[in-house]
């Protein structure tokens, strides 16, 4: 990465000389033969590749409350050149100041790291007693992108709630909108341009796009807020003061659009780390009782279950020799007197896992309110405010989504409540914790209990390091409905999608997400593909369904197992495959392949690990299907020897493989290089 200025005099006289006389400009070669060039004179910014634009003429704006929209530009900027360094590396940094014919300061900060190819930039305000809730670090105005690229656009959910998924279209066809991180790649070369925010403490970020005629606006915008997307009923809240940041934002184009998107994940962690400390008990698998059970969970079935798991499945287990035996909600039909009642059966059933050599797990959603019907006055259990206290004030009253309603993260008879319930789980020995809403913590709220939180993400934030604070690393935590980007500093495990169960319509609903959301195994530990159920369906939709969760790395099952079902003979040696077990040892997804029936779901996927590779590919729908895969492409050349995991069939395979299917199904194969 090479830096300089084209104009040495300009360098000489930084802060003199009004940038006019100069005609000044800023250029860092990046990796890639990618240049970044700032335009003292326009206030603007732009990034070639061997010389063509990617994009150019970006500038940066925001609107002070009260206030119109301003760009960020100025007759006479100053620029100061320093190097620096943080968690995810070192470089150099460019910060441009402006001063605004409102007295505001606008500050400009772009990072350039050593050794890449994307660059960081956040936008800073200064001024007197200001306050706004919109910053727009990266803004084009009907301007070229990629100009004589053809773009897919890829919409990314702030949350997996609701069902919603990721939905992929042409960029030219409808005005494109996304939560924290913007897809935008070209379906023929597999280029890929991306825009996402790198810390969700403060702000929700959207990234909103519309192009007519090759003329692009895209925005970057700090303060997104929408219904059908954050969930949220009110404006974004205001951040006041002499200073406001914005959060750091990554640009980046790369060669292929995946490779971007791992690069960028892997970013994020290291710049941002995890809350928790590292996981080392091994990939989890196990079960969990949402998947049939639900509201009928026993101390019985529940028991029967980790009979079944000790006998009939003993070899279903992860590196470490572990599955954890999940409750999910309804553990307090265990529970004489409701939340606030006597645990003991609870820590009975906790020690009966053990005993059987398994991991005891359990389920809490501690930022809703399940029972708000019955009205404000009830207590909540660990002190004496009620619950019409806690809840989270919007300006449309309160926040109700799914049944529940959220309360205040910051409220202290929320945290108290937490304090009381997850120290009673602790006490009872649970080594697993599936906590879910999350979502409902990051609402926006005309008032916080507490005043210097002032956004749903700071209130998030606050909520969730307090869980982590008291559960201190002694339980694996798994993230259910939670916003997909922000969560990952405070779980090891996030599920991957809204709920999914057996049939082959979830299977692919589940794979949409990891077709487009595969990046996240590099934010967690792990991703998950939820409970994983076969009673009621054929074998080859359970053996789907199966693999979608190996697919994703954790396998987690979902039946009744207190219940005698035809399908326990044929599955349990699948289940009990240590090829396929071997495969989930790191943790980390498959990768999806560009083959698709439709323009929703992945139907192949591929994972290497060393001389060898692993393709599970699926048939979503009824009738014959057909896939010509070119190994080369994958960067798999020469000969290989196939095995079909399921069947044990082996076969040779060279630069081009044909998958054949007579139905639904999936099939998985190992290719080992001869």
């Amino acid at each position: 990465m090479l830096f300089k200025f084209t104009n040495l005099f300009w360098l000489i006289c930084l802060f003199c000389l009004p940038c006019q006389l100069l005609q000044a400009q800023i250029e860092v070669k990046l990796n890639n033969n990618q240049e970044f060039r700032y335009d003292l004179k326009k206030g603007s910014f732009s990034l070639l590749q061997n010389k063509k634009p990617v994009f150019e003429n970006a500038i940066s704006s925001y609107q002070l409350k009260n206030g119109s929209v301003q760009d960020v530009s100025s007759s006479n900027p100053r620029a100061l050149k320093q190097k620096f360094k943080d968690n995810a590396g070192s470089g150099i940094c460019y910060s441009i100041e402006h001063l605004n014919k409102n007295g505001t300061k606008a500050i400009q900060n772009f990072y350039f790291y050593e050794g890449s190819s994307f660059f960081v930039m956040e936008l800073v305000l200064k001024g007197k007693n200001i306050s706004s809730n919109s910053l727009t670090p990266f803004h084009l105005k009907g301007q070229n992108l990629l100009p004589g690229k053809k773009l897919s656009s890829v919409f990314v959910p702030f949350d997996n709630d609701t069902f919603i998924e990721y939905k992929q279209q042409d960029l030219d066809s409808d005005p494109y909108e996304s939560s924290e991180l913007g897809i935008l790649y070209d379906q023929n070369d597999q280029t890929g341009f991306l825009t996402a925010s790198l810390d969700q403490s403060t702000w929700k970020t959207g990234i909103l796009t519309k192009q007519e005629n090759q003329q692009t606006d895209l925005e970057v915008k700090n303060g997104f807020v929408k219904a059908s997307i954050t969930r949220d009923s009110m404006e974004h809240g205001y951040i006041s003061g002499n200073q406001i940041h914005s959060s750091k934002i990554l640009i980046s184009y790369s060669k292929n659009w995946q490779d971007g998107l791992d690069e960028f994940a892997k970013f994020q962690r290291k710049l941002f780390p995890s809350n928790l400390k590292a996981w080392t008990d091994g990939t989890p698998v196990g079960w969990n009782s949402w998947g049939v059970i639900q509201t009928k969970l026993s101390w019985e079935n529940a028991t029967a279950t980790v009979d079944y798991f000790k006998d009939r499945l003993p070899r279903f287990r992860n590196e470490n020799g572990k599955a954890y035996i999940d409750l999910d909600s309804f553990w307090d039909n265990m529970v004489p007197g409701g939340m606030a009642g006597d645990y003991s059966k609870l820590k009975e059933f906790a020690e009966y896992c053990k005993t059987a050599g398994l991991e005891p797990g359990v389920y809490w959603a501690p930022f809703t309110d399940w029972g708000h019907g019955s009205g404000p006055d009830r207590k909540a259990e660990g002190s004496d405010y009620t619950f019409g206290e806690m809840w989270t004030k919007t300006s449309a009253g309160y926040h109700d989504l799914d049944g529940g309603r959220a309360l205040d993260p910051t409220h202290p008879g929320t945290q108290a409540r937490m304090k009381f319930i997850l120290g009673k789980l602790k006490e009872c020995g649970f080594k697993m914790i599936k906590i879910d809403f999350l979502s409902h913590a990051a609402i926006e709220s005309s008032k916080f209990h507490n005043p210097n939180i002032k956004t749903g993400m700071q209130a998030y934030a606050v909520g969730m390091r307090y869980l982590n604070e008291l559960l201190d690393n002694q339980m694996l935590i798994y993230a259910a409905i939670s916003p997909s980007l922000a969560t990952y500093k405070y779980a090891h495990i996030r599920r991957i999608a809204c709920d999914a169960w057996k049939t082959i319509d979830q299977t692919a609903y589940t794979l949409n997400s990891l077709t487009f959301g595969f990046w996240q195994t590099y934010l967690y530990d792990y991703i998950d593909a939820d409970h994983l159920v076969f009673t009621g369906e054929s074998h080859d939709v359970n053996v789907a369904r199966f693999l979608s969760g190996v697919v994703a790395g954790p396998l987690i099952l979902g039946d009744d197992f207190s219940q005698n079902e035809e399908w326990h003979s044929v599955m349990e040696p699948i289940l009990q495959n240590q090829e396929i077990l071997n495969i989930i040892k790191n943790g980390k997804s498959f990768r999806p392949l560009p083959i698709m029936q439709d323009n929703r779901t992945s139907n192949v996927f591929l994972k290497r690990e060393g001389n060898k590779a692993y393709l599970i590919a699926f048939n979503f729908k009824e009738g014959n299907a057909h896939f010509d895969i070119d190994l080369k492409n994958l960067d798999l050349t020469g000969n290989y020897n196939m095995v079909d995991l399921i069947n044990n069939q082996e076969s040779k395979v060279g630069s081009k493989m044909e998958l054949e299917f007579e139905s639904i199904g999936a099939k998985i194969f190992k290719l080992e290089k001869e």
